[in-house]
């Protein structure tokens, strides 16, 4: 399949100060809000886009969010998240921000599909890691959509 994924250098989640007990949860409330967002960028259902994340992401040697089309050989929503990251995770951020509930709800990070029962998650961790990776993403060129230790597509 294909996938867009977000890939956090020692350096981000150092400047996040995100406490690395508290990283597996804000890596998966905000992997599940993303997947909530994208179909407002991709044209897709939240059921036909699938996730992961981990601290310590086996590939990557690094914190990582995974966000993968659900259908053999991509469906092109993983790309179409990659191409408006920006916009995608500026609109994940405001989403878990804004909602009124306090530690996560369906509305912001729990996700009807979690395969781990929606556990850990921790949305302000999460707001705070997605704060990092925005700022990361500010200071690339604003042609520039992603630098390849940070954001990147694979069509494998």
């Amino acid at each position: 399949t294909a996938a867009v994924w977000i890939t956090l250098d020692a350096r981000t989640v150092h400047r996040s100060e995100v406490a690395e007990a508290d990283l597996p949860g804000a890596l998966h409330a905000a992997e599940h809000a993303a997947i909530g967002l994208l179909p407002l960028f991709a044209t897709c259902d939240r059921w036909d886009i699938g996730g992961l994340s981990t601290a310590a992401h086996p590939d990557t040697g690094a914190a990582t969010i995974v966000v993968y089309d659900g259908h053999p050989g991509g469906a092109g929503f993983a790309e179409r998240g990659h191409d408006a990251i920006r916009d995608w995770l500026t609109a994940t951020r405001a989403t878990i921000s804004s909602c009124v509930c306090e530690s996560g709800c369906p509305s912001c990070v729990q996700s009807p599909k979690c395969g781990n029962g929606n556990s850990p998650l921790d949305k302000d961790a999460a707001v705070t890691i997605l704060d990092a990776v925005l700022d990361a993403l500010a200071d690339l060129p604003p042609n520039l959509n992603h630098r390849r230790d940070l954001v990147g597509t694979d069509p494998a």
